[in-house]
């Protein structure tokens, strides 16, 4: 009788499961979704690399020594990417939390008492001990454990995106600072030529043959360009305090700096595709999607039947050193356990997490396209800041070129000086533009690296790592 009630209940438990996974959440077909995606990208990019790539990580894009190591120093350093480091080994520490789960629980108690009755004391002393284990029927706690580890995996890229993101920064920080001391170095030669100016119009003038008004002018020059110095000046120690928080020191404004833009290497330009394996930001925002696929999944099997084994042993004795001889309880239940009623809570749930999938696979979806985006744009810029040198180097010929004819005029007395202070205005006024194209060239290459998916060198024990812990959940075109 009790096996035939037994048999009975069993089967109505099964016949209400079933029932359960008619109203399970739907899961999106991931691949499908992908597949789409990749479709959109072309085969190759819009604007080409004219230069062969030949850097393969950030670093190699210069051979500057002390560049290199101010990058490592910023990546032992900085206290943002430290403090990212700290949260990234905390939860991977948290994976315990779900991983215990497969795990039985045992747990150990024990009591003593002393009681008195009419006159006649008594001892009293027990010890027990309770194991419980829930069976993995249906893959739910796995599937909890599976979403821990991808999250884990999605914050570990996100780390390597910062510490990239931080060495573009630094060596970014290093080229602005290099042509903010040009800049200055401009402004020092801008005086000099003033100077040089304004000596000739007073030698013209003491010689009788100048003008009261040309000298006014060429002070004023002269003054209006040492204003420009100081506040070139201080645009250096501010980016000297830049490279420094970056570094992690203290912003005094003394990091030395060079007066030469460093040269860029260019980046290897893969295709398009292969945006979609090499940046980490892609690849964390994959893993996420993962995670939230695997958490529908395990919030439809929260609503399936568990079964959980559980043990209990003590002991009783009079005397507290005979407490493990004394006579013995144990008991071993076996509980099947199906949710009927929770006024809909896990069915919302399954259902929210559905349609929480399909916001992360937007987002997924948003980052791939900005991915894509930024290195149109950066390869756009290769592109049109060559140019834009080439034209300038013409036009600072050009203008160097007026600047020599309107001194000799101008000693000749065949000009006045407001065209010679133009001619050599127009002369370093061009140097400067040149300089700003240059660095902006430099720095876009910079830019570019990071977004066709360089890392740093420095990344690689992360990488593999990375790869090692998601053998089973890794990124796929």
């Amino acid at each position: 009788m009790n096996n035939s009630l037994l048999h009975k209940l069993t089967i109505f438990i099964l016949s209400l499961s079933f029932l359960t996974l008619t109203g399970c959440a739907s899961r999106i077909n991931i691949p499908a979704r992908q597949d789409a995606l990749a479709k959109q990208f072309p085969s190759a990019w819009k604007e080409p690399l004219t230069e062969v790539g030949t850097a393969a990580h950030l670093e190699e894009l210069t051979n500057n020594q002390e560049l290199k190591t101010l990058v490592q120093e910023a990546l032992n350093a900085n206290p943002n990417i430290l403090a990212t480091a700290y949260r990234l080994q905390a939860s991977g520490l948290l994976l315990s939390v779900t991983s215990s789960a497969y795990m039985p629980s045992v747990s150990l108690g024990g009591s003593g008492t002393r009681s008195n009755a009419s006159g006649n004391e008594a001892d009293s002393y027990s010890s027990s001990m309770n194991v419980r284990w829930e069976i993995d029927l249906w893959g739910r706690l796995a599937d909890l454990y599976k979403a821990d580890k991808l999250s884990v995996a999605a914050k570990t890229e996100d780390y390597i995106a910062a510490r990239n993101a931080l060495v573009a920064r630094v060596m970014q920080a290093w080229i602005d600072l290099s042509s903010r001391n040009l800049a200055v170095e401009i402004q020092h030669r801008r005086i000099e030529a003033l100077k040089n100016a304004e000596d000739i119009v007073l030698d013209r003038y003491s010689m009788g043959i100048g003008k009261p008004e040309d000298l006014a002018t060429a002070k004023a020059n002269t003054e209006a360009a040492r204003q420009v110095l100081v506040a070139n000046m201080l645009d250096v120690t501010k980016s000297k305090r830049t490279m420094e928080i970056l570094l992690g020191r203290y912003p005094s404004g003394l990091v030395s700096g060079e007066t030469a833009l460093p040269v860029m290497a260019a980046p290897i330009v893969a295709l398009p595709s292969s945006v979609l394996t090499n940046r980490p930001d892609i690849k964390a925002a994959w893993f996420r999607i993962q995670q939230a696929d695997t958490n529908v999944s395990a919030t439809n099997k929260a609503m399936l039947p568990t079964f959980t084994l559980s043990a209990d042993v003590g002991y009783s004795s009079n005397g507290f050193s005979s407490i493990g001889t004394g006579p013995s309880v144990w008991n071993l239940v076996g509980s099947l356990s199906q949710p009927l009623f929770m006024g809909g809570k896990l069915k919302d749930t399954a259902a929210a997490s559905s349609e929480e999938s399909k916001a992360v696979w937007e987002e997924y979806r948003q980052v791939v396209l900005n991915a894509a985006s930024e290195v149109e744009n950066a390869l756009e810029n290769e592109t049109s800041l060559e140019k834009q040198e080439q034209f300038l180097k013409s036009s600072l010929q050009y203008a160097r070129e007026s600047r020599i004819n309107y001194e000799q005029q101008y000693r000749e007395g065949l000009t006045d000086i407001l065209n010679l202070l133009t001619a050599k205005n127009n002369e370093l006024n061009t140097e400067a533009e040149l300089l700003a194209i240059r660095t902006s060239r430099t720095t876009n290459r910079i830019t570019l690296a990071v977004a066709v998916g360089l890392s740093s060198e420095h990344n690689a024990p992360l990488i593999q790592a990375a790869k090692s812990s998601t053998k089973d959940t890794s990124h796929e075109k």
